[in-house]
């Protein structure tokens, strides 16, 4: 009996502490937010410092594939283009894994196509780097598609890893750069985020093309 209450307590104190650290989290994050919303903005456009020539693969091409491009460009995700170069979808390593737990089957054997769901996030060469962070935080995805708004068709990729390059080398010039940084580091690793990265596609919205 004894060893079932003290396994009900234990219980109970692992829970407590996961439900303060969460909310600790979002305090943390919270002030981080507000810190970044009153900093001044900083200023240059997403074609300064998105990757550009971006390989790309289309719904027909077979998850090994997107597989291989990866290991050849060595990244982690590939843009989804129909016949005319129109951006339609993004596939991850994610993507990739989870394809081959749950479909059973070889990767050269599922197509791109069959992984794609949810909202592609996307931004144009002239969209503002503080806008480009502020729509990657408010969706939690570590990467946007980077299209021409006039016909939709890819130009490139902003990665996390181009934002934190960017803010690493204004960090002597512009003081609250890392705080930014860290405000969407924060928001991108809020507890219960599944990827929404992987699997993007266009909605119904603006052929799911966000305002510019």
């Amino acid at each position: 009996m004894a060893d079932g209450s003290n396994g009900i307590v234990k219980k109970s104190l692992e829970d407590l502490a996961t439900s303060r650290a969460r909310g600790l989290g979002r305090k943390v994050l919270g002030l981080l937010e507000r810190w970044s919303a009153e900093d001044e903005p900083l200023g240059g456009e997403v074609g300064n410092i998105m990757t550009r020539g971006v390989a790309s693969c289309s719904g027909n091409d077979s998850l090994h594939r997107a597989a291989q491009i990866m290991w050849d460009r060595d990244c982690g995700a590939v843009p989804v283009v129909d016949a005319e170069g129109r951006a339609v979808g993004l596939v991850t390593d994610r993507d990739l894994c989870m394809a081959a737990y749950t479909r059973g089957r070889p990767l050269s054997a599922i197509s791109v196509s069959s992984m794609l769901a949810g909202r592609l996030h996307t931004c144009s060469a002239r969209t503002s780097i503080d806008e480009a962070m502020a729509r990657m935080s408010h969706h939690r995805v570590r990467r946007l598609v980077v299209i021409d708004p006039n016909n939709q068709r890819l130009v490139g990729m902003l990665a996390l890893a181009d934002v934190a390059r960017h803010l690493t080398a204004l960090g002597p010039t512009h003081r609250q750069a890392p705080a930014r940084l860290a405000a969407l580091l924060a928001a991108l690793s809020q507890p219960g985020s599944r990827s929404p990265d992987s699997g993007q596609r266009p909605s119904n919205d603006r052929n799911g093309v966000a305002a510019e």
